[in-house]
């Protein structure tokens, strides 16, 4: 028991001393620090911090990466070093073109596609460094990459069932009018870490099992074997403007299951027929592209979700720690009254609130069209709003969409200007004097600056 655990010790340790880890924990951290970016600049405070869903997501990753190779280990697939390193090649060189692309499917697809075209070509190198990095891919085992990428996809979409609700980010999107609409944005992106067999002649593993892929091909088994790591990114990207985030997430996590259960099966047909490998891993790639058009059509021809419909205040968000929050408003509600009076814009909210600095009472419409009655004090340091993030108005500002595209645009939160001096942005600018006054809760002076800069 102690040689497996000194074996699992050693294989982590490989795994965090390598670059291809530190490039996938980067790109993470890029990732969801982008968020916290955004969130300043289209609300004007910080919801998330992104450390706290960069370790969410870095504890979810490990989970899938253990379940993951216990299942490889199992079944007795096994990866050269030459392999893994060929599949993290291909996965930053596809990141670069596109942030999406980073996905390990599109990596494991094209070097399967990319091997079958080498071995159609006659003539090519057979020295030197184009050598081998041909032979590299030549003598990777697709198949059994297939079966990684599957299993991996068939955790992201338990992953996305049971931690989806964390990563479902409120933000303004342009709509097709040309006026900002609320939506949710689900950024899910994992960093699964795999401990992989290689076969070693005097490696310290000795199987205490015949694993069953090789009892089927007729294989013999390796006298030792050594661990590999393998880490992996996974995940996506879905918006909605339509449905409630638990709503949108269990219709991404069933796609993800549905898409993971179809390679699986692909993969296995290329285990057992080689000939089918190169149809499974253009498959591979087809089947992720249809997953994720597959959400963004499940949007279109529906009425928005997060829109203001001229009675009350549509409640996008609620800031964590708030009153509101406290009070149980959830996304999809109404604000309707504040200490008696009808609110439609946010600076009759700001107005009513005057009415009593210490104390509010609400009225809010729920989901189902009810209205509940709730009351709460107020707090020295509480949010102007109460913690209520509104869907937004003509005037608010909005995310670019389509962004990021590529690995610069981590680095910056792009966002279209605010549009004019409406009602909500009146209410900033009687929010922002009231700061220099000493009276404003929570502006911040980064705020201030991006108001001053629209």
């Amino acid at each position: 028991m102690n040689e497996y655990l000194e074996i699992i010790l050693s294989g982590l340790l490989e795994l965090v001393i390598q670059p291809f880890y530190w490039a996938g924990l980067l790109i993470l951290l890029l990732y969801y620090r982008r968020q916290g970016i955004l969130e300043r600049r289209l609300f004007h405070i910080r919801l998330h911090g992104y450390g706290a869903l960069a370790g969410r997501a870095l504890l979810g990753g490990l989970c899938a990466g253990a379940v993951v190779s216990l299942a490889m280990a199992g079944l007795g697939f096994t990866l050269t070093p030459q392999g893994a390193a060929a599949v993290w090649i291909a996965a930053l060189v596809l990141f670069a073109a596109r942030i999406r692309f980073a996905n390990f499917v599109y990596a494991v697809g094209v070097l399967g596609a990319l091997q079958f075209a080498l071995r159609l070509i006659p003539g090519l190198p057979d020295r030197g460094v184009w050598a081998a990095v041909l032979g590299a891919v030549d003598g990777l085992n697709v198949p059994a990459l297939l079966v990684l990428a599957a299993l991996l996809h068939l955790a992201e979409g338990v992953l996305v069932a049971a931690q989806g609700k964390h990563f479902a980010l409120p933000t303004y999107i342009p709509g097709k009018r040309g006026r900002p609409v609320g939506a949710y944005v689900l950024r899910l992106l994992w960093l699964a870490p795999t401990l992989l067999l290689v076969p070693a002649e005097g490696g310290a593993i000795a199987l205490p099992w015949q694993p069953p892929l090789l009892a089927w091909l007729g294989l013999p088994q390796a006298a030792g074997y050594t661990l590999l790591a393998l880490p992996a990114l996974i995940g996506l990207q879905e918006t909605t403007w339509t449905l409630l985030p638990e709503q949108k997430v269990r219709h991404t996590s069933r796609r993800a299951l549905l898409f993971g259960a179809a390679l699986l099966a692909l993969a296995a047909a290329a285990v057992f027929w080689p000939p089918a490998t190169v149809i499974a891993a253009v498959a591979a790639i087809v089947l992720r592209e249809l997953l994720i058009r597959g959400g963004q059509r499940e949007e279109e021809g529906h009425a928005g979700m997060y829109t203001h419909s001229g009675k009350g205040l549509k409640v996008l968000a609620v800031q964590p720690g708030s009153p509101a929050e406290s009070l149980g408003v959830l996304a999809g509600e109404t604000l309707l009254k504040v200490n008696g009076s009808p609110v439609s814009t946010p600076q009759q909210m700001h107005e009513a609130l005057r009415v009593n600095s210490a104390f509010c009472k609400l009225e809010v419409q729920n989901r189902s069209g009810e209205s509940k009655f709730m009351q709460s004090p107020i707090y020295e340091g509480d949010h102007h709003q109460l913690g209520f993030i509104f869907a937004p108005d003509d005037d608010s500002a909005a995310e670019v969409p389509d962004r990021p595209a590529s690995p610069i645009g981590l680095w910056r939160a792009e966002v279209e200007a605010e549009r004019g001096r409406g009602a909500g942005a009146e209410a900033a600018a009687e929010r922002e004097r009231e700061a220099e006054a000493g009276e404003s809760r929570e502006v911040s002076a980064d705020d201030a600056g991006v108001r001053n800069r629209a």
